[in-house]
């Protein structure tokens, strides 16, 4: 069993941040925190599965940042930019670095940041954090999920030649371990796209979008979708796409989007991230988004923006 001698700084965390700094603790991992703000030294938190929970601590990181350091930032979309800006500034900071880095929606990058050690990661867990009375804070383990993570950057690495990869393994499995993340990106981009507007302008649960009403609408989405993603000479089909949405839909028929909970919780929501970035994508490119571009109005008419 790969026992590597890292440490690992987890931006926040948030709710998925705080599931794999909780899985690496249960590894024997070394974990710290980089905190969003400035306050105690130690963060406490509590992770609820299924079937237990169970209580987990991490300091703050201390400064200068040892030779062996892996971040995992896993943020909204337009805190990327931000994150990666922030963690460039700490001291002992270098650009060879790994950092894990999940998001939803799609992101460009500066040209600063591209020169970053960046390895996309793509979870199907479903996570809710939320705040509890002594102040600390609770993540809801909900669901189960698969992740993917890229060991490249543009395919340098072997999968078994990158050690935080092969730790994450076997803490947070099962995880696999991919030299290209594009196609699966642009799959979780293309649901997200779908699920997360459309249960949010209708406030309804995932399970809503099976029923046969929603069909005509969801086909046309996915379509759409999938001519932006092969204008970025990414290979995904209209009928597997559309199957993937609806599984995804079946899987958490139960759960509201992490859209819908952001304007539950009156949160800013990614919109931008995923059918504005869509849409001006598909201009871009010359590919028509009528169905989107409807979908985008009706969420700025009742949300304004």
């Amino acid at each position: 069993m790969t026992k590597a001698n890292l440490n690992w700084v987890v931006l926040g965390p948030g709710a998925i941040g705080g599931l794999i700094a909780s899985a690496l603790l249960e590894h024997g991992q070394s974990v710290s925190v980089l905190p969003r703000e400035s306050g105690p030294r130690e963060i406490n938190w509590q992770v609820t599965h299924k079937q237990f929970k169970a209580d987990y601590s991490a300091q703050v990181i201390t400064q200068p940042l040892a030779g062996n350091t892996v971040f995992v930032i896993a943020v909204k979309a337009f805190d990327v930019i931000q994150a990666l800006l922030r963690i460039t500034t700490l001291h002992g900071f270098n650009k060879t670095m790994p950092i894990v880095i999940s998001h939803n929606g799609m992101v460009e990058l500066p040209e600063l940041l591209k020169e970053l050690n960046l390895h996309p990661l793509v979870t199907t867990h479903g996570a809710v954090k939320s705040q509890s009375e002594n102040g600390n804070f609770c993540i809801e383990h909900r669901g189960a999920g698969r992740s993917w993570l890229e060991v490249g950057p543009q395919g340098r690495n072997q999968p078994t030649d990158f050690a935080p990869g092969l730790v994450l393994q076997q803490a947070f499995p099962p995880l696999t371990l991919e030299q290209d993340l594009s196609e699966r990106r642009w799959l979780k981009f293309v649901i997200n796209c779908i699920i997360n507007p459309l249960t949010a302008v209708h406030e309804c649960a995932n399970g809503e979008l099976l029923k046969e009403n929603w069909q005509t609408q969801v086909y046309s989405l996915v379509a759409e979708a999938v001519a932006v993603a092969k204008s970025h000479n990414v290979s995904l089909t209209t009928e597997e796409c559309y199957k993937e949405v609806l599984l995804v839909a079946k899987e958490t028929a139960l759960n509201h989007s992490s859209m819908l909970q952001d304007i539950q919780q009156q949160r800013r929501t990614e919109i931008q991230q995923l059918t504005g970035y869509l849409i001006n994508a598909g201009k871009t490119a010359g590919v028509a988004t009528p169905t989107h571009q409807q979908l985008f109005n009706e969420f700025q008419q009742r949300y304004n923006g």
